[in-house]
């Protein structure tokens, strides 16, 4: 188990709490979100599943998080605790194979009330800018015509004169104007218009170009965001009674033009002691969030020109700014045309009452009930594609969606010592039911007018109505044993038994049990090291399961059609979409654990080791089907998936002096997963450049057995055939400019199975974190955390249809030409020839990185000065960076979030407490 404190996320600020995780806890691989909304994915020990969720189960307070993370508060938060190992998290068997995150928020304490009062305001611009060709601004616009004459001349295959396309005045000396114009029978009298009509420049291109105008729709598009946050607590108790409640306000601009997230978050937490024998309590909190974005598009950005407009002479939006009709609008078009709301209501709440029984006996019962309340409302009016093309007079929808989830737990707990003997029984019995409707209602071809958006979607000329409704449920039986022997031979075990209605009639329930031992060394009399003064040995093994795969993946399921009788009126009529699985069962996670923790110089360096082997069977699947069985696919049980892995996490204090104080933290981790077994059929196949025989691979899905579920199976680039080695490359029935790939075989032939390797991976190979926090003089606080994901590749999304890139523009990779010969990339031609390559070729590149992602620097006012100017307890200040600083040879926006920008925020707070 690993724990994050309070004072941790309070230093990040997050605006969820999945951003303070990211790189900070061995065996958590977290990647940060480049939304307004933040967040991010998670994932603990790798990959468990190849189709089911794979994010760790969320505990908050105690009881099953049913929620989103988005709707907790950051400010609120005491302590998370990570659970990676079987054992810790078995009691939540059936929901915990993907690991657990235990969540405590804080509560009041003893004594007069405290309110505290904290105020954030950041600035958040790009890590890095990447522009389509001629945005950047330290840059030459020329890029994108030069881009222009490059695709044409490729496209030409060569026949025509390398500066054909050229700009009379970048010609080379040994070009003359005279002998440009020559290229062609009757050229333009102006060299000017010459060049434009070559390089099919449209009319406001050429406008523009003669006028020295230039548009950056790269800056109308990306701008900086401003971020606020504020939140308001108050906390207290008597020697019967503790509360704690908080409100927060929260207001994010995204760096994208139209990226928005403003949540209002509230919670109350009030334990009270009825009498010595009756504890009572709630755990409540409310959220509003607002997430009506309707942002610029990135792709059509991507392919502006910069010397197109972005309004027409009267003012107005241009539709096509570059000119190309129909084919490339205006990347804002959405944001200037399209009405949103998106707003979600939620209540998430657990009540208890514990009561105190004889013999040491304690029982808890807590009704954990959750509302959420989604409206989901857009009008695309005839400014926008959607309302005008695609539909007529304007299109509107309305989506009303209400969830209501509730869990029910009944907790027994025992603890008992007899002289060296420690028991800690603890029985629980649990159940669960899951509920949502889903109204929709759609119109189009607004009259009189559209005026009214979604407000009035009657007055459209084409209403559908859809519905969608859905319940669970669910229900658990656990049993746990702590022992202790002489507070240092440790024993747990534990079995759950769960029940979930997604699976088949056959398997609805299924049993996960787990053990764990612990010796704690350095605590036996044989024990005399002065150096090492702290020695755990460690071992668990269990099984965890999961279910999310949807609730009724085991059902046949019917469709409806409408159709028209012989007497013209409308029938409806359904059919079966897909065949019942009445075997469906649980998805298994079997995980040993080893582990120790040692303590060295008086625990001045603290060390914990931890190695895991897990297998995850039956998986979920969706198995493809014959087409002649009138069925796609069927949800069944297939195939095995391995996960090995190495954690270490090393703390140190550095430094200890009164008027200084270094402490460092190290975090690394290493997981290999590995596809044991897949669909279980077995034949001849090739690959690599072998026959085999063995399972068959999924080439579909890229999914081989044996091999890792993240491997890339592609060709090897070795380079760019350049333009003295033609005669080579028509030996592959390639051209200079086409890539150069590593021929396995050499049968100058790139076939799919011949040729292609495994060159790398998608998910890092080794991830660490390095965190150091220096006190000075009692007052003054540092932090600074670096993070490293490396060994990893991802693809570049170069698009491969270049037939219209005459006509519009692209994002800047880069690309092969006589000029640049030592791109990374090939030429722009169509028709390109990666179809000489079986399955085409797709470019990956290392996308590992080194950054430094978090720095804070706080200073809390000495309380003798602070009372003598306001009477206040605390006041602190504090400025935090995030994604300060990247290393990489990524060469988009960012590693992380690859082709969208991430943020990097700069934040002014202020902590105030009385």
């Amino acid at each position: 188990m690993s724990r994050v404190q309070a004072e941790q996320i309070r230093d990040m600020a997050p605006t969820q709490i999945t951003e303070s995780l990211s790189g900070t806890v061995a065996g958590l691989y977290s990647n940060q979100g480049a939304a307004a909304s933040g967040g991010g994915s998670l994932e603990i020990r790798g990959p468990s599943s190849l189709s089911a969720s794979t994010s760790p189960l969320i505990v908050l307070d105690g009881v099953i998080y049913q929620g989103s993370m988005s709707e907790i508060n950051p400010a609120d938060i005491e302590t998370m605790d990570i659970l990676r190992d079987a054992s810790s998290s078995a009691i939540f068997g059936a929901r915990a194979s993907n690991g657990v995150i235990l969540i405590t928020t804080k509560r009041g304490q003893t004594g007069k009330p405290t309110i505290t009062f904290s105020a954030k305001v950041g600035r958040s611009t790009t890590t890095n800018d990447f522009y389509p060709y001629g945005m950047d601004p330290d840059g030459d616009p020329m890029e994108y015509f030069d881009m222009h004459r490059d695709h044409l001349w490729n496209r030409t295959n060569f026949t025509f004169p390398y500066y054909y396309y050229w700009r009379p005045e970048d010609l080379p000396d040994n070009v003359s104007l005279q002998e440009w114009m020559g290229y062609v029978q009757n050229p333009n009298s102006d060299p000017t218009d010459e060049w434009l009509n070559r390089i099919a420049a449209w009319p406001i291109e050429r406008e523009n170009y003669k006028a020295g105008k230039i548009t950056n729709f790269y800056d109308l598009c990306i701008n900086p965001g401003i971020r606020q946050d504020y939140n308001l607590g108050v906390g207290g108790g008597t020697e019967n009674i503790s509360y704690y409640w908080s409100i927060g306000y929260l207001d994010n601009e995204g760096i994208i033009v139209g990226d928005q997230f403003s949540a209002i978050r509230t919670r109350v937490n009030l334990d009270l002691e009825v009498a010595e024998w009756l504890k009572v309590g709630t755990n409540s909190q409310f959220t509003n969030r607002d997430e009506s974005v309707v942002q610029a598009s990135l792709s059509l950005l991507g392919q502006m020109s910069p010397y197109g407009s972005m309004y027409e002479e009267d003012g107005s939006l241009k539709w096509y700014p570059n000119d190309y009709t129909g084919a490339i609008e205006n990347p804002l078009l959405e944001y200037y045309g399209r009405d949103r709301l998106r707003d979600i209501n939620s209540l998430s709440s657990s009540l208890y009452a514990e009561l105190t029984l004889p013999f040491g006996i304690t029982y808890r019962i807590s009704y954990q009930p959750h509302f959420s309340f989604l409206k989901e409302f857009n009008y695309y009016s005839t400014n926008t594609p959607t309302g005008r093309n695609t539909y007529k007079g304007g299109y509107g929808y309305r989506t009303n969606n209400n969830s209501y989830n509730w869990m029910l737990d009944n907790l027994i707990k025992w603890n008992k010592t007899f002289g060296v003997h420690n028991f800690d029984l603890t029985l629980l019995a649990n159940a669960e039911r899951n509920q949502s409707w889903s109204s929709n209602q759609y119109s189009s071809d607004f009259a009189p007018n559209e005026n009214l958006t979604w407000h009035a979607l009657q007055f459209g000329a084409n209403p559908r109505v859809s519905d969608t409704d859905n319940v669970s449920s669910g229900d658990a039986l656990m049993a746990r044993l702590n022992y202790t022997l002489k507070d240092k031979y440790l024993l747990t075990a534990s079995v759950r038994r769960d029940g979930y209605s997604a699976f088949g009639q056959l398997n609805p329930r299924a049993t996960f049990p787990a053990f764990a031992l612990a010796w704690k060394v350095s605590d036996e009399a044989f024990w005399k090291s002065s150096f090492m003064n702290r020695l755990k040995l460690r071992a668990s093994w269990g099984e965890n399961g999961n279910r999310e795969i949807g609730a009724y993946s085991a059902l046949a399921q019917l469709g409806s059609i409408t159709y028209f009788n012989s007497n013209n009126q409308v029938q409806t009529g359904v059919y079966n979409t897909r065949l019942a699985n009445p075997n469906l069962r649980w998805e298994r996670t079997q995980s040993l654990n080893v582990g120790l923790d040692m303590g060295f110089l008086d625990n001045r360096i603290d060390i914990t080791v931890d190695a895991y082997d897990a297998v995850t069977e039956d998986l979920l699947l969706n198995r493809q089907l014959p087409r002649i069985t009138g069925f796609t696919s069927i949800t069944t049980n297939l195939g095995k998936l391995g996960n090995q892995g190495v954690e270490v996490t090393m703390n140190t204090v550095n430094l200890s002096r009164p008027n200084i104080k270094w402490r460092s933290t190290l975090v690394f981790s290493l997981n290999r997963n590995k596809i044991l077994e897949l669909w279980g059929d077995y034949g001849d196949y090739k690959l690599l450049n072998e026959d085999r025989y063995g399972e068959l691979p999924d080439f579909a899905n890229f999914w081989f057995p044996g091999y890792a579920r993240d491997i890339v199976w592609n060709y090897e680039r070795v380079g760019i055939w350049q333009m003295d080695e033609k005669d080579e490359a028509a030996k592959y029935q390639l051209e200079p400019g086409d890539y150069k790939v590593t021929d396995v075989n050499g049968d100058f032939s790139m076939t799919q199975f011949e040729d292609r390797k495994f060159i790398g991976y998608t998910a890092p190979r080794h991830r660490w974190g390095f965190t150091n926090e220096v006190d000075l003089y009692k007052n003054i606080s540092i932090s600074l955390f670096i993070r490293a994901d490396l060994g990893h590749i991802r693809s570049v999304p170069i698009t491969g249809n270049k037939s219209t890139h005459d006509r519009r523009n692209e994002w800047g990779w880069g690309y092969w030409s006589p000029e640049n010969p030592t791109s990374e990339f090939q030429k722009n031609n169509w028709p390109d020839n990666t179809s000489r390559f079986g399955l085409g070729i797709t470019p990956y590149i290392p996308t590992g990185f080194l950054r430094v992602q978090d720095l804070s620097i706080s200073y809390n006012i000495p309380q003798d000065k602070l009372q003598r100017v306001l009477p206040l307890q605390s006041l602190r200040v504090l400025l935090t960076g995030r994604n300060l600083y990247t290393i990489t040879n990524w060469k988009g926006f960012d590693p992380e979030s690859a082709n969208t920008p991430m943020p990097k925020t700069l934040t002014l707070g202020v902590d105030i407490s009385l």
